[in-house]
């Protein structure tokens, strides 16, 4: 019987058996509504990275030769002819279709490293859960241009498939980002090393800092750049574990999973397991754990200045979160938070049921905030033009962008990505681009038919205001200030 299990029997024990009765009828009642199992659901390639490898000494050139073996055994994945016919052509495991990852240069499902010839310094970027490195690419790509040598990193469980995640622990993420942090540190000599992080990165971004003030030798951050970080999670990123006293039986193997979908995804795995999501949740708990401690002792004067960007609405994270519980511990640093309101052209409080409104009154409470905030929203409710709107100094800059008109706010997986990406962005395909556009399926017709749910096909997937972000980072990158 496994551990898992004793431990569960432990926790119910003298319960009802009826109440157990009732879970497992419950639950194999809502396993048979959801789609059968894949290949691809059920087992991952064998040698992934666990946090007990860091004992023994591995570094980052024993990570990569890990992932190549990883990437080699996906080959037995990947549907033939008439698999692919039967299911679909647009699965990510059909070899030369519009979704197979080996057809992008590079696949960007591997950590990707882009090295200064001499360089200004150096970051390590962490992308978010159940994505892979993809989601830094543009910053990667900014980073690098400004002359700094970067690491995007692949966080174990990830990038290969779903089932990848079924096991993982966090703490295998932050052996992974030390890995990471120690390769960064040793290209750049005395530059200033930087750490960005999406979502779970960027949970383990400060995570990672966090550590880093506590324990002797670990390369800490001269500065901090987080996207959407997963500070505070809703209800709805959240998982429940007592699925664990029941899934290792072969007729509940579905429970394990939060939702089964087709992975047409190449960069993200559209299925989520219910581990990602308790491990995420986990890690949340114990960066709070951390910042409690360093507060009491007096420690957190050493954080180094962060730099946020974040949407009014998310149905991820809890922005309140990032505020309440990060930002205003934080020292007098010359760090800021930018949040991207929600349209207000668009008359639609009665329909939100998140409140926007909430995040942006906390800011006009009265009294002295350690940090600047800096609010992105239209020019006047009469206008798709945006300005940022920013404290300390006051002031409001118009920007040369504005709202799309059917988009009435940003999305926590739009954050990262610009408006011309090639797989998330809205343009339509070049010629001869046979790759699947996401981010520009703008689809109508009759519910219940398609296979991706239709939140999914709404959900934005760039950020219209992308340039405006990447620009703050580059002008924090040369020295600079407010915009």
């Amino acid at each position: 019987m496994p551990r898992v299990l004793v431990r569960w029997a432990l926790r119910i024990a003298g319960a009802p058996v009826l109440v157990v009765v009732a879970l497992l009828l419950g639950r194999a009642i809502e396993d048979r509504g959801m789609p059968d199992l894949e290949p691809w659901h059920r087992t991952a390639p064998a040698g992934e990275f666990r946090a007990s490898d860091l004992e023994r000494g591995f570094g980052f050139d024993d990570y990569r030769a890990l992932e190549d073996r990883l990437f080699e055994a996906l080959d037995a994945y990947y549907l033939g002819p008439e698999q692919a016919k039967v299911q679909s052509g647009y699965l990510r495991y059909v070899a030369g279709g519009p979704s197979d990852p080996r057809t992008f240069t590079p696949d960007w499902n591997r950590s990707i490293e882009m090295v200064a010839d001499a360089p200004r310094g150096g970051v390590l970027l962490l992308h978010g859960l159940s994505d892979s490195p993809y989601s830094m690419r543009s910053l990667a790509e900014t980073f690098h241009r400004e002359g700094f040598s970067v690491l995007a990193m692949r966080m174990p469980g990830h990038g290969t498939v779903p089932a990848g995640l079924l096991d993982v622990s966090w703490h295998d993420w932050v052996a992974a980002v030390e890995i990471g942090a120690r390769h960064v540190r040793s290209r750049i000599a005395a530059g200033p090393f930087w750490i960005a992080g999406y979502s779970n990165g960027g949970a383990l971004a400060v995570f990672h800092t966090l550590r880093a003030l506590e324990e002797d030798g670990l390369p800490a951050p001269d500065r901090i750049v987080l996207l959407s970080p997963a500070i505070g999670l809703t209800p709805f990123a959240r998982a429940a574990t007592w699925y664990r006293l029941f899934s290792w039986i072969p007729a509940f193997a579905k429970s394990n999973w939060l939702s089964i979908q087709p992975e047409i995804d190449p960069f993200k795995y559209n299925s989520f397991a219910q581990n990602a999501g308790a491990q995420i949740w986990t890690l949340t708990e114990a960066i709070q754990e951390r910042l409690a401690r360093l507060a009491d002792q007096g420690r957190l004067g050493r954080m180094p200045p962060i730099l946020t960007f974040q949407s009014a609405v998310d149905a991820t994270i809890v922005g309140w979160d990032v505020v309440t519980k990060l930002y205003d511990r934080l020292p007098a640093n010359g760090s800021e938070v930018v949040v991207f309101d929600v349209n207000r052209t668009l008359d639609l409080e009665g329909l939100y049921v998140q409140d926007p409104g909430r995040l942006l009154a906390h800011f006009e409470e009265p009294g002295t905030r350690p940090y600047r905030f800096t609010l992105v929203t239209n020019r006047d409710r009469t206008s798709s033009a945006v300005v940022a709107r920013t404290t300390v100094p006051v002031r409001s800059v118009p920007l040369d962008l504005a709202w799309p008109p059917e988009v009435y706010s940003l999305a926590h997986v739009a954050i990262p990505f610009p408006p011309d990406d090639p797989v998330y962005g809205s343009a339509t395909p070049a010629a001869g681009d046979h790759h699947l556009r996401i981010g520009a399926l703008a689809l109508r017709g009759e519910e219940h038919v398609l296979a991706i749910p239709a939140e999914q096909l709404m959900r934005l997937r760039h950020n219209p205001f992308h340039a405006y972000m990447v620009g703050r980072v580059v002008e924090a990158l040369r020295g600079g200030g407010a915009p």
